[in-house]
């Protein structure tokens, strides 16, 4: 059945709770009331956390509204809700009339049709959207049979990226954990020397020997050696091309452009191949809490200039790397009060105790299994999420008929 063209007003079909600020003297940080929300900043990948609480709320959302920024330059981020919350005037709560699935098909519609949505902020310097501006916008409102058969793909596609990113957090935490074990706390050397078994098979037991030995850096392992991060990495920076915002809007394509922060845009070639570790050079380079802005990054890409680009050496795999480097403090290397700046100098003067060889090569092997796992992981998600942006606006427009949309959900769903 092709969509109708039937359109309605989102304050038509929708509950919309535009957000109120709580006085500040109620706020508190002991979970004293009810959990607040004001902005982007509690956002998560789905749902939110709260770090603040109220004891006088002014307005909520419910469990599974749809959680919206109003205001500034990150309007028309979204969360869901995933318990009842107080909200600030930089969030707005909206749920569908007519039930959950609705509110899921609103979600995709207002995510969809975001960029229309946001051409209505008013305030050039503060945009910000109203209650009019969302009570007014218009989206698809087919019957409810396909909207609910719309739901299914969506939800199971979206489901499964989930759960991709799950499974990824769960495998990051594996491989952290394995780290931290031999590299930080070093417990098969503590275990051997007092004469426990290291719970390893004996060809990697074997690696370890069970005395430690003084050094600038501390006790240390004996065979291992104080030395520095440039003993490890391999810095490509000099491959780096920057591209111009213009440029870059005339070289659309399927490959990623890195910066220090994140995926900036697409274009039509690519400069690395493989697993490389992106560190942030300039701008973005330091986390609140004194981690060095990193991403770990494979297959082909482009990094403009604002991220050193780096691989391991010296039995040193790039997972190695950004384990070492997502543990370490790095506000001590980082110069520029206003520009926050870490150059090469700096980050090759970064101390470390440098296990052997035959060490850093035993540990490659094993959590560069799970990081096969990982990418293989993150590349289903991203050709899931091709697939429904893809389908998202041939069902909504109705290109795709009934039939085809339930044998997709099936499809998904198996």
């Amino acid at each position: 059945m092709a969509n109708d063209g039937q359109v309605r007003p989102l304050g038509e079909v929708a509950h919309i709770v535009m957000g109120l600020s709580p006085k500040g003297d109620t706020y508190n940080n002991d979970g004293m009331g009810d959990p607040l929300l004001n902005g982007p900043t509690e956002f998560g990948s789905i749902y939110p956390s709260a770090t603040l609480y109220t004891t006088a709320p002014s307005r909520f959302s419910e469990p599974g509204d749809i959680l919206f920024c109003v205001r500034g330059s990150t309007t028309g981020r979204m969360n869901w809700a995933d318990r009842r919350y107080a909200i600030g005037r930089g969030i707005a709560a909206v749920r569908a009339k007519t039930g959950s699935t609705d509110t899921y098909y609103i979600y995709s519609c207002i995510n969809h049709y975001l960029d229309r949505l946001l051409a209505l902020t008013s305030g050039s310097v503060f945009p910000s959207l109203s209650t009019g501006d969302f009570n007014a916008f218009e989206i698809p409102w087919p019957d409810d049979i396909r909207r609910r058969a719309i739901v299914q793909i969506l939800r199971s596609l979206d489901d499964k990226i989930e759960l991709n990113r799950r499974m990824n957090r769960t495998l990051e935490k594996m491989a952290a954990a394995i780290f931290k074990s031999w590299f930080i706390d070093f417990d098969p050397v503590h275990a051997k020397a007092e004469g426990r078994d290291p719970n390893l098979p004996a060809e990697i037991a074997d690696l370890f020997l069970d005395t430690f030995e003084d050094s600038d850096l501390g006790p240390i392992p004996k065979g291992w050696t104080p030395g520095k991060l440039a003993d490890v990495i391999e810095i490509l920076d000099s491959k780096r091309i920057p591209l111009s915002s213009a440029e870059r809007a005339k070289r659309k394509g399927p490959y990623p452009y890195y910066g220090a922060a994140g995926v900036l845009d697409y274009v039509d070639d690519f400069l690395f191949s493989g697993t490389h570790v992106l560190m942030g050079e300039d701008g973005s380079v330091v986390t609140d809490d004194d981690k060095p802005v990193i991403q770990y990054v494979w297959n082909l890409f482009w990094v403009n200039n604002h991220a050193h680009v780096l691989r391991g050496k010296n039995g040193f795999t790039e997972e190695h790397l950004y384990l070492f480097l997502k543990q370490l403090n790095i506000r001590p290397y980082v110069t520029g009060a206003v520009q926050p700046k870490l150059n090469q100098r700096n980050m090759k003067s970064v101390p470390m105790i440098v296990p052997p060889q035959t060490v850093s090569e035993a540990f490659g092997r094993i959590v560069g299994t799970l990081f096969q796992k990982f990418r293989a992981n993150a590349d289903q998600g991203g050709t899931l999420a091709g697939l429904r942006d893809t389908l998202l606006p041939k069902l909504l427009s109705g290109e795709i008929e009934l039939p085809e949309t339930e044998a997709i959900a099936e499809e998904v769903s198996s």
